[in-house]
């Protein structure tokens, strides 16, 4: 691994920027590993599959979503997706 990038992450009230090794894959993930969780001192809950941990004195949780809502997601992901490479292509043409 040679490459790092910085990611600002944001879910919900929670935002932070992320040194993040970059690994090719076809995926839309962050996966949050042992540095930053013990960076931000997590306590892992193995029964509910629940992050918490404290940033700038506020709590956050983060728990794993539904299907409905993972699939819901990439939907509107996949539409706006669309939607930019819809107005790429117009304004190429306009070119």
């Amino acid at each position: 691994m040679s490459q790092h990038v910085k990611v600002k992450l944001s879910i919900r009230k929670y935002e932070d920027n992320v040194l993040c090794d970059v690994v090719a894959i076809e995926a839309c993930y962050i996966l949050l590993g042992r540095s930053w969780q013990f960076n931000k001192k997590t306590m892992y809950n193995g029964l509910t599959n629940k992050i918490t941990f404290t940033h700038k004195e506020n709590k956050f949780s983060f728990h794993p979503l539904l299907l409905s809502q993972v699939v819901e997601y990439q939907v509107q992901m996949r539409n706006k997706r669309n939607e930019e490479k819809k107005g790429s292509n117009l304004e190429n043409k306009n070119e």
